[in-house]
């Protein structure tokens, strides 16, 4: 149980780093926040050099600058010291400043037992998301073995 609670505290989370094309032109940088809730189901666990390895597949509802439903798959690693490593990727589809349509948003994260702190990554958009980047980071809040809660923060552009 207390592994399942840090892997959905971990999985919304794989930092990168946002490029802009040469020669591409973007949208002015716009900022928003937000709050999601999470629902988790582990895939499988396994064990490897004291690691335990999670495989998880995540259900978000965010509301805010992202308003909609992300589908993600995803892997925590707990390590012997009691600290994990986490990483997913999933699509988002839904509504950014009234626009709507479907992106990637892929996560990382790290911490400490059932708490930790992350950076998300989106691109490769459809629809009337198609030409958003946007990156960020959130604070999850574990409310029980299956589910977590929290806040986020993003920056984003629209290509032009």
């Amino acid at each position: 149980m207390k592994v399942l609670k840090a892997v959905l505290a971990a999985l919304p989370v794989l930092a990168a780093l946002l490029l802009f094309p040469a020669g591409a032109s973007a949208s002015a940088l716009s900022s928003g926040s937000g709050s999601f809730t999470t629902t988790g189901q582990v895939i499988s666990v396994r064990q490897a050099g004291g690691n335990t390895i999670v495989t998880a597949t995540e259900v978000q509802i965010l509301t805010g600058a992202l308003t909609g439903t992300r589908m993600a798959t995803g892997i925590e690693i707990f390590h012997p010291d009691g600290t994990f490593t986490a990483h997913d990727s999933g699509t988002f589809t839904g509504t950014v400043e009234g626009m709507t349509g479907s992106i990637t948003i892929s996560g990382a994260s790290s911490g400490t037992g059932n708490s930790g702190s992350g950076q998300i990554v989106g691109d490769r958009g459809t629809g009337g998301l198609a030409g958003l980047h946007l990156q960020g980071t959130f604070q999850p809040v574990i409310t029980s073995s299956t589910t977590a809660e929290g806040t986020y923060s993003v920056q984003f552009h629209f290509d032009s």
